[in-house]
């Protein structure tokens, strides 16, 4: 573990980043309310802490502590109160979400050094879009909740099971009805946690890799297709093993909802893997496949 080289430059360093949190505190208490108050929001921060945390775990040489401003380090920091500045000089927000974006960029590459480079890029493009998925949530909780059960609802009848999906109640209820029972696609069934985990976990996987820009893009259109499918996917068999699961509805609910949560996670990151570099064989391609 190395230190700052001086006390002048550990003192440089903690003004530095005591203005970063006078710059952005009000936005990260904003995001730190939103992650704590909205369950799919907080799983898709899960998803993204987790992934960083395992991709820089898999890194050959480990991660010796660097706690200095490098180069690169510094181009992130002064990105960020850039941007920072900018949102406060015209008004406009979407200047705080790339900072939010350089911030966190720069926090690895001040922790971790240059060597991190690639996976604080990509860790950067994804929490700046963990940011605007964040804004979008309301937005988009009754469209993901309508396409779901929508979607199930076609899958059921392509088994043979008929399903009808319609609203119910005040304030209204979106309902599934197949084989006779009611199963409320509520917000939690929205499928947000899940696409927004697969595009999270895409961005800060293909940006990590020496990827070819259509592999980069292919990836990043197929991983919010995933979870789509993956929710309505767990709708299906929620709703066929309803019957058998009695009394105990709740557990088969969540182990259902888990199982298919995480082997959708596990799915992207092994596609990921077994993209081809533009050149050579990296590390991260020979430990981080999946079997």
């Amino acid at each position: 573990m190395s230190a700052p080289a001086s006390r002048k430059d550990a003192l440089l360093a903690l003004v530095a980043w005591a203005a970063a949190l006078l710059l952005f505190w009000r936005s990260l208490a904003w995001l730190t309310s939103a992650t704590l108050v909205r369950e799919q929001v907080a799983h898709a921060a899960i998803v993204l802490v987790f992934g960083l945390v395992f991709l820089l775990r898999d890194r050959p040489g480990g991660n010796p502590l660097v706690l200095r401003f490098g180069s690169r380090a510094t181009i992130f920091y002064v990105g960020a109160c850039l941007c920072a500045g900018l949102a406060g000089l015209l008004h406009q927000p979407v200047f705080m979400v790339f900072g939010l974006g350089f911030l966190s960029g720069a926090v690895l590459l001040f922790v971790f050094g240059e060597t991190v480079f690639r996976p604080a890029l990509g860790f950067a493009l994804a929490f700046a879009s963990f940011t605007v998925l964040s804004v979008l949530f309301p937005l988009a909780d009754w469209p993901l909740r309508i396409f779901a059960g929508k979607t199930a609802g076609w899958f059921l009848a392509l088994l043979g099971h008929p399903a009808q999906l319609g609203f119910s109640g005040e304030p209204s209820r979106l309902v599934l009805m197949a084989g006779g029972r009611a199963f409320e696609v509520a917000s939690e069934c929205n499928g947000f946690g899940i696409i927004s985990g697969c595009i999270l976990l895409a961005l800060l996987l293909v940006f990590s890799r020496r990827l070819r820009l259509v592999d980069k893009l292919g990836m990043l259109v197929l991983a919010p297709l995933l979870g789509l499918f993956s929710n309505a996917l767990r709708i299906l068999v929620i709703v066929l093993l309803a019957p058998a699961a009695g009394e105990h509805y709740f557990v088969m609910h969540e182990a259902v909802g888990l199982t298919i949560f995480f082997g959708t996670l596990a799915f992207v990151w092994w596609m990921v893997a077994g993209l081809p570099e533009r050149r050579g064989t990296s590390e991260f391609q020979r430990k981080s496949a999946i079997s």
